[in-house]
């Protein structure tokens, strides 16, 4: 348990450096991230406030969904504040200027490949998802999806959430949506099955 716990720790730093950096890019977020980056834009808040905020609110909804507000599942209430503090830690932390679109994308690679370090990382640990990603897998057990499928379809659904809450409010679909959403998209299932072969010791 020890060495689950290190690892889901490391996992849940990394996961969030890896978002700060994404945001830093300045080209779009990844679809996980993609609300909360909208939100923090349309409103007064931080993105780690509107994370924290999107978690509790899915944590609600797999409670809804499943009806067994497990001690596991509530577990993830205080660590929705931790992570979102953990962000906007990072966020003051990385003090970046970024000359053009070329060296935006190198940085958003490089994000793309920390974060799905990150979830390797807490997903081996086995302890417990982020609940955007829990209330994915929740929903897709109910319709019997395997998670691949159901991760990709609650994806598309934020995404397209936050494109017409941007849409409506700024008149701007594209506010928290970029070339990065794209290239995280597509590049973070890769990743994943990339770290989980070179890094089996992370499942415990």
């Amino acid at each position: 348990m020890t060495k689950r716990i290190i690892i889901y720790a490391v996992g849940v730093l990394v996961m969030a450096f890896g978002i700060a950096m994404a945001i830093k890019a300045n080209i779009g977020v990844a679809p996980g991230s993609v609300l909360p980056y909208a939100t923090s834009r349309l409103t007064p808040l931080s993105v780690g406030m509107c994370t924290t905020i999107f978690h509790i609110f899915f944590m609600l909804l797999q409670i809804a969904i499943t009806r067994k507000p497990s001690l596991r599942l509530l577990f993830q209430l205080p660590m929705a504040f931790v992570f979102g503090f953990l962000i906007d830690i990072f966020l003051e932390l990385l003090s970046l200027t970024i000359p053009g679109m070329a060296y935006s994308i190198l940085l958003m690679i490089a994000a793309l490949i920390v974060f799905s370090a990150g979830i390797r990382a807490i997903v081996g640990a086995n302890i417990l998802l982020m609940p955007p990603d829990a209330f994915a897998k929740a929903a897709g057990d109910i319709f019997g999806w395997p998670m691949s499928k159901a991760k990709l379809i609650f994806d598309i659904a934020v995404t397209l959430v936050a494109a017409l809450l941007t849409l409506i409010i700024a008149g701007d679909a594209f506010l928290a949506i970029g070339i990065g959403t794209v290239i995280c998209a597509l590049g973070t299932g890769p990743a994943i099955k990339l770290f989980t072969k070179l890094m089996p010791f992370l499942d415990v």
